[in-house]
C-alpha cells in the first residue's frame, strides 16, 4: 500500500469516528437560527408580566428541553404541561433528569401541530424550539395554574415513559 491510500484510509477512519462522536442534534440549523444561545429558565419562571425595563418578556426564541406532565388537545393545537429539564451531551443527547436541583420547573406550551398519542405520554422526553408568550392559565390535574407559555415550533419526542434516554433505545428518525 503507498502512502497516498494509506492517508486517505487514515482520513476516512478519522472521519467515521469522530462522526460517531458528534451530537445528533434532532433539528436542522435552519430551524435553531435566532435560538437565544443566552435564555435562562429560571429567569423566565420567575418574570413577572413585564420585566424592569417595561418590555415583555414574550419573543424571545428558545430550545427547551423536558418531561410530559400532561397533555390536551384544544382547537389550536396540543398544550402540553411539562417539567423543564436540562438538555446535555453526555451519556447522550436530551433531557436529563439526572441532574439535582430543586424548585418548581413547570412550564407549559402549544404545539399547533399534529402529535401521535403515544407521543403524549406523561413522562416522556422531547426538545422544542419555540417563541416565549407571557404567563397563560392552565389546567393542571384539574387545578387551575398560571404557567410560563411558548408557543412551539418544532418539537422532537422520545417516547421513554419516564425513564433516562441513555437507558432507552431509539430508531433512528423523530
Amino acid at each position: 500500500m503507498n502512502l497516498m491510500h494509506l492517508s486517505a484510509l487514515m482520513t476516512l477512519t478519522l472521519c467515521a469516528v469522530l462522526s460517531g462522536c458528534a451530537v445528533n442534534k434532532p433539528f436542522p440549523p435552519e430551524v435553531m437560527e435566532k435560538v437565544s444561545p443566552t435564555f435562562h429558565f429560571e429567569a423566565w419562571r420567575d418574570a413577572g408580566p413585564t420585566n424592569e425595563s417595561g418590555k415583555s418578556d414574550a419573543g424571545i426564541k428558545i430550545e427547551l428541553g423536558g418531561r410530559i406532565v400532561q397533555a390536551t388537545k384544544n382547537g389550536k393545537g396540543i398544550v402540553i404541561v411539562a417539567a423543564q429539564l436540562p438538555i446535555v451531551n453526555h451519556p447522550v443527547y436530551g433531557p436529563t433528569e439526572d441532574v439535582n436541583r430543586t424548585g418548581d420547573y413547570e412550564f407549559a406550551f402549544l404545539y399547533p401541530g399534529e402529535l401521535e398519542t403515544l407521543d403524549l405520554m406523561k413522562g416522556n422526553r422531547f426538545i422544542i424550539v419555540g417563541t416565549t408568550t407571557s404567563r397563560r392559565p392552565v389546567l393542571v390535574n384539574g387545578i387551575p395554574k398560571t404557567e410560563p407559555f411558548l408557543i412551539a415550533d418544532c418539537i422532537h419526542v422520545w417516547q421513554t415513559g419516564g425513564t433516562e434516554i441513555a437507558e432507552f433505545k431509539e430508531d433512528v428518525g423523530g
